[in-house]
């Protein structure tokens, strides 16, 4: 996700609002906060994506069509893998409590069940993925941390430009122990579903690389 401008106006006094991975907050707030802000219409007509992490509400930038085309064309193939095994959810949020975060990744595959009554939490999800426009701060690195502090099993960072993904698995002690680099001429497959192979060169296929 692209970062964006700050959300100052029409929000309680003391909430931490900032851009993606900008300066300091003042002071943190819940995620039961951030869900009653959200319940009472706070960021109805925001242009652009409302998430909380780590505390802070932030906003995102309104896709471009480098971002979402990659983003269409995985996320059909993510459906047409995952079949009935999986629910895959396009920029849904998920609440991860340790992190005092309530992201809206690009995509997760998550457990299939309803989440009519709460958004999927760290034991429902198998695979989180982002994509970029940039080698940016606040997905490869902010994002990176809060999923591994929740225990997310996997997390697929796309980098547009480089037509590359950065594969992160194995989270312990608030970190990913294992991280691997794929560029468009390799293929890789998440861990809850080996035999879905992803050639990354058909997400790329009208892109120029960087």
């Amino acid at each position: 996700m692209s970062t964006a401008n700050p959300l100052h106006e029409n929000l309680p006094s003391q909430t931490g609002v900032l851009p993606g991975d900008a300066m300091p907050v003042t002071l943190p707030i819940s995620i039961q906060q951030y869900a009653d802000l959200v319940d009472h219409g706070h960021f109805e007509g925001r242009v652009g994506q409302i998430e909380l992490i780590n505390g802070r509400i932030i906003r995102t930038n309104p896709q471009g069509p480098e971002h979402a085309d990659p983003i269409d064309i995985l996320s059909e193939w993510c459906i047409e893998q995952a079949e009935r095994q999986f629910r895959i959810r396009v920029e849904k949020p998920i609440v991860l409590p340790s992190s005092i975060s309530v992201p809206e990744p690009d995509i997760a595959w998550v457990k299939r069940r309803s989440y009519a009554r709460q958004h999927p939490g760290p034991e429902d999800i198998f695979l989180l993925i982002e994509a970029s426009l940039t080698i940016a701060r606040f997905d490869a690195n902010e994002k990176c941390e809060i999923y591994a502090r929740d225990g997310v099993p996997e997390y697929w960072h796309i980098n547009v430009p480089r037509r590359e993904i950065r594969v992160y698995r194995d989270p312990q002690a608030g970190t990913y122990r294992t991280l691997s680099t794929h560029t468009a001429d390799e293929s890789i497959s998440p861990i809850c579903l080996p035999a879905a192979v992803l050639p990354i060169a058909m997400l790329f296929e009208d892109a120029s690389p960087l």
